[in-house]
C-alpha cells in the first residue's frame, strides 16, 4: 500500500505546530509527519493517554521538555514518550517523523495543567 504525501492530512494544530497524518488500516500503529517551529501545546503540556509515541528528527532541533527532564533533540535523534509521560516541545524547524503505538487517536491526547 502506497500513501503519498498529497494524500496525508495536513492538521494545524495551533500557530506553531502542523501535523500530516497518513491513514492506513492498521489499528496497531500510526505514523505522521511534523513541522514545529515555536511551543507546542501552546500552553500547559501535553499527554497521550493511549500511546506510546516516537520522535524521529528529520531536520532542525528542538527541546523536549518532559516530566522526566529537559532533553535537547536534533537530526537524527530519537526520543520515545512513555504512555502518559507530559511534555511540551520547542522547536526551531523541528521536522519530525512521528510513530504511535497503539494508533493515534485525538481522544485520547489530553492537555493537561
Amino acid at each position: 500500500m502506497l500513501i503519498k504525501k498529497l494524500e496525508s492530512t495536513k492538521i494545524e494544530n495551533s500557530k506553531d505546530c502542523t501535523v500530516w497524518e497518513y491513514e492506513y488500516p492498521s489499528k496497531d500503529f500510526s505514523y505522521a509527519t511534523a513541522l514545529i517551529d515555536g511551543r507546542y501545546p501552546e500552553q500547559k503540556r501535553v499527554t497521550n493517554l493511549k500511546c506510546e509515541e516516537i520522535y524521529y528528527v528529520i531536520s532542525g532541533s528542538g527541546i523536549i521538555h518532559s516530566e522526566k527532564g529537559d532533553f535537547e533533540i536534533s537530526e537524527g535523534d530519537l526520543y520515545f514518550f512513555e504512555k502518559g509521560e507530559i511534555y511540551w516541545v520547542e522547536g526551531s524547524k523541528l521536522f519530525l517523523a512521528l510513530v504511535n503505538a497503539p494508533k493515534w487517536t485525538p481522544e485520547q491526547h489530553k492537555i493537561v495543567d
